[in-house]
């Protein structure tokens, strides 16, 4: 699990660095161009800002060069996220939030409880989890098989159904990728 998230780090960083590389050759392109333009901004800020509308929009599904075709529902998520982001950072500076009507759409006001009720779940999951497999990791030095043991009673609970069906196979096998999760095997 630490592996794979140290993987997805390393990726991001040199994902990162990668967009930073292509600002840094787009400012050495046309940033002198820019610069006689008079633009208020340095060339490496307008470019960011424009590298963020490009992908703001193609995550949205729109037409960068157009800027048609989008999903409504797509940008507003990303809205909905930037603006709980810039909560965030003004509660973090010690700041009053800015006045803004966070809720514009019933939409919106259902994301924010289903969200808040998610990040709960998520919450209390890494709680479990980690008291879990400390509580695993202790318990494997006096019962060193007990990893067999707890899968043994996901077979055995699979076992004791008379007609299998789809569903029961599935339930049995998200069951053991949970167990190997709380467990910290892999998979």
């Amino acid at each position: 699990m630490q592996e794979k998230t140290f993987r997805f780090q390393e990726a991001d960083k040199i994902l990162l660095a990668a967009v930073d590389d292509a600002i840094e050759r787009a400012v050495e392109d046309a940033g002198p161009e820019l610069q006689a333009l008079g633009i208020g901004r340095t060339p490496h800020d307008y470019f960011a800002d424009a590298a963020l509308r490009h992908l703001f929009l193609r995550l949205c599904g729109a037409n960068p060069q157009t800027n048609t075709g989008g999903d409504p529902e797509a940008a507003w998520k990303i809205l909905y996220i930037g603006r709980s982001v810039a909560r965030h950072w003004e509660r973090e500076r010690g700041v009053p939030a800015a006045i803004r009507r966070k809720k514009d759409r019933p939409q919106d006001i259902e994301t924010d409880v289903s969200e808040r009720r998610q990040l709960a779940l998520a919450a209390r999951d890494f709680a479990l989890k980690t008291a879990i497999r400390i509580l695993i990791d202790q318990a494997r030095a006096s019962d060193p098989q007990i990893d067999e043991r707890l899968e043994a009673a996901i077979d055995a609970r699979h076992g004791r159904l008379e007609n299998v069906s789809e569903t029961d196979r599935e339930f049995t096998e998200k069951a053991r990728n949970v167990m190997r999760l709380l467990t910290g095997r892999p998979e």
